[in-house]
């Protein structure tokens, strides 16, 4: 028997399924029968010739989810409650009744051929147990090590088809995975034969009989850099933010909705003695005191590693005023660590099982509320799940936020499950959009191509133009301005070693092609991009100062959003905020 050793990460983690159950015709019939003519069990159950031993087992069930009462005046009926009245007035779904339930979960993933394996379908061996010599294929060097979020990903390829009717996985308890490099074993004779463990790849077959034929051993492969990838939404105007006394009500407003947590990531933090904006500021930490006395969880993160002692130390300052407002443990989880991103998060669930994310340019623990801010508002469940991810991946670093991965995950897969339920009224009457995630490299590419294909208008606004402000900005525009009449650049900001003088050159070389334009009050903090009529980029990088980085993909977050007028609306409320 001559075996092959493959490398290969295994992961270990409790999994948590639900079951759901919808409701029966017969439910339902004796939900409508109440709710049209209010009586006793015995009533409906000659009204509708049901036995009356399966009234009486079904009233009791939906009246343990609200939706049917008891009235005593004038006489004691059974009736429809106000909650049943409205989901049946209102043709909204029935609530579901769930039931959760732990698994193990234990997968494999090998290097040469992406594959995932339950474990008990394959034999692996620790590291320290490899033979000396032999058929090895060793781990790839310099490639990053799996972590428990990509292997969190990995877990629904297995999952799929394992599960009873009715159960879907709702995530996994990231605080006791279990994740160790070992070495996939298999006989080359078993492979000869045509034997491979079930949920091989393609690419590990064809790999393992190549090497039985040539005798050379494969390769690893590494996954390929995924692509922003487009999905529909719905969005409206009003939820591009713009100005800071906005930012400042809409921060109120969803941090005032929330019911169970509530998600900050700032990339700075401003300690409690900054007099710079404090008053303003203090409406967003008067928020967060209010949630805390609700009982609503705040996680809490900063992303920025430079004067990293300074941010944790104004974290522990917040932290110490919070705790005040809740003194219970575990309701505030507050990171003392960066995560080290640009990127800025808010998002909260709204207390009607569903969530509201704001991303873009503001700082929220640290901005004093003067500049004018841009961000993005997502609140239909697709799109707030995107969002859910993103975050959980920039802050699954962390290993002691892993409370904080488990609770994003959890959401983000009961909104994905949920979400034609869960279309609001506001959801159902904003356009379709199209949504598309943009990771840090991914800005430059999107603005050359807009460059090139904007029809009527091309406008960026940056906080900053630094060293790379002409291939990154400068140069893009004028390939835009040399066909279109209406070539704006935006920013406020000189950083490293640009002066004055540099940009007035580029200014006076580019007249009549790009209005290049200095405004130093209001201070512009905002970072976007838009062109035509419809297309919008709502983001974190400073566009004429940044380049994204491929090897860092989660340190600039940018939304691409494209729907009827956004780019119009977006300008109308920008140019109003410049006075």
């Amino acid at each position: 028997m001559t075996n092959i050793f493959i490398p290969a990460w295994h992961y270990r983690a409790p999994g948590i399924v639900q079951r759901t159950w919808g409701w029966s015709p017969v439910e339902e019939m004796i939900l409508l029968s109440l709710d049209r003519s209010p009586g006793t069990t015995n009533d409906v159950s000659q009204k509708l010739k049901i036995p009356r031993q399966v009234v009486s087992s079904t009233v009791a069930r939906l009246m343990q989810f609200g939706l049917v009462e008891v009235r005593l005046s004038p006489q004691p009926v059974l009736v429809t409650s106000g909650i049943g009245h409205d989901f049946i007035r209102t043709g909204r779904a029935l609530p579901e009744r769930t039931a959760d339930r732990e698994i193990g979960i234990s997968v494999v993933h090998e290097k040469v051929g992406l594959s995932v394996f339950r474990t008990k379908d394959v034999d692996i061996i620790p590291v320290t147990k490899l033979p000396a010599r032999g058929a090895i294929v060793r781990f790839p060097e310099g490639e990053s090590p799996e972590t428990h979020y990509s292997m969190m990903q990995r877990v629904n390829e297995v999952m799929v088809g394992m599960l009873r009717p009715g159960e879907w996985l709702r995530g996994v308890q990231a605080n006791s995975s279990f994740l160790e490099a070992k070495f996939l074993v298999l006989d080359l004779d078993e492979v000869g034969a045509g034997v491979f463990p079930q949920g091989a790849s393609a690419e590990l077959v064809d790999a393992l009989k190549a090497t039985v034929k040539t005798g050379v051993l494969p390769k690893t492969i590494t996954p390929p850099p995924e692509r922003p990838v487009s999905i529909e939404t719905r969005l409206d105007a009003n939820q591009l933010v713009v100005g800071a006394e906005e930012h400042l009500q809409r921060f109120e407003r969803i941090v005032g909705a929330a019911k169970s947590n509530i998600f900050v990531l700032s990339t700075f933090v401003a300690s409690q003695s900054d007099e710079k904006g404090r008053d303003r500021r203090e409406r967003i930490v008067r928020a967060l005191e209010d949630a805390c006395r609700r009982g609503v969880r705040c996680h809490l993160f900063f992303g920025t590693s430079l004067d990293r002692a300074k941010h944790a130390a104004a974290m522990q300052e917040l932290y110490l005023r919070l705790s005040d407002a809740r003194q219970t443990r575990g309701y505030l989880l507050v990171q003392r660590d960066p995560v080290e991103s640009h990127a800025k998060f808010l998002v909260a669930d709204d207390g009607r099982d569903g969530a509201a994310v704001l991303m873009g340019s503001c700082n929220w623990l640290h901005s004093p509320f003067s500049a004018v801010e841009v961000s993005a508002e997502l609140t239909e469940a697709n799109a707030v799940a995107e969002a859910l991810d993103l975050l959980r991946e920039i802050v699954s670093k962390l290993s002691s936020a892993s409370r904080t991965v488990e609770t994003l995950q959890f959401m983000a897969s009961e909104l994905r499950r949920q979400r034609t339920m869960l279309a609001t009224s506001e959801d159902a009457q904003a356009p379709a959009a199209t949504l598309t995630i943009l990771h840090a490299a991914d800005h430059e590419r999107l603005l050359r191509v807009a460059a090139h294909e904007a029809q009527q208008r091309f406008v960026c606004c940056t906080n900053k133009v630094g060293a790379n402000m002409v291939p990154a900005l400068f140069d893009p525009a004028e390939v835009a301005g040399r066909r279109l009449g209406d070539v704006r650049i935006y920013y406020s900001r000189r950083t490293g070693p640009v002066k004055r003088g540099h940009v007035t050159k580029h200014r006076e070389r580019l007249h009549g092609i790009v209005d290049l334009t200095g405004v130093p009050e209001p201070q512009l903090h905002a970072k976007f991009l838009a062109w035509d009529s419809d297309h919008v980029v709502v983001s974190s990088l400073n566009w004429g100062s940044q380049s994204g980085l491929e090897d860092n993909p989660m340190d600039e977050i940018g939304l691409h959003l494209e729907g009827p007028n956004l780019a119009t609306s977006l300008l109308e409320k920008f140019e109003a905020e410049l006075g």
